[in-house]
């Protein structure tokens, strides 16, 4: 493991253990993250993953496009990638405030987490290719969430 590796999974262990991934410490791991990616430093399918992971939790368009275009440089390698790249294409549709194709991200509305709303046209094969679970599977899980919680991803 190089350096950076190291300081990459350092921070991806600090995302992982703070629920609050709008703070000011979740924020400048995004931003050290991305300038990462803007150099060039993510190398590895591993890295990519990792990096977008902890970008996807990010609020701006540019932080989770960034998830999604390195989730999709690690497909090839790393399978978990798909998955990623498919939460990101949610993510980026939810805080573009439409419908979201594969059913990865939640909301709480009524005081009970549920799915953003899901394009009807998604079918659970093409769910499958990317390794996401059918949609009455993600819809019962986000229904076993705890609304204080917050909003689940991958």
């Amino acid at each position: 493991m190089t350096g950076r590796d190291d300081e990459l999974a350092r921070l991806a262990a600090l995302h992982a253990a703070a629920p609050d991934h709008s703070s000011a410490a979740a924020a400048a791991r995004r931003r050290t993250v991305l300038e990462w990616h803007a150099a060039g430093r993510l190398a590895t399918a591993a890295a990519r993953c990792t990096a977008a992971h902890v970008l996807l939790a990010g609020g701006s368009l540019a932080e989770v496009e960034a998830a999604q275009a390195l989730a999709l440089l690690a497909m090839p390698h790393e399978r978990a990638a798909r998955r990623l790249a498919a939460a990101a294409c949610d993510r980026l549709r939810q805080l573009q405030g439409r419908p979201q194709k594969f059913g990865t991200q939640t909301m709480v509305r009524e005081g009970r987490v549920e799915l953003w709303p899901v394009e009807p046209a998604t079918t659970d094969s093409e769910r499958a290719k990317w390794d996401v679970e059918p949609l009455a599977e993600l819809r019962r899980r986000a229904g076993q969430l705890a609304p204080e919680a917050g909003p689940w991803s991958p």
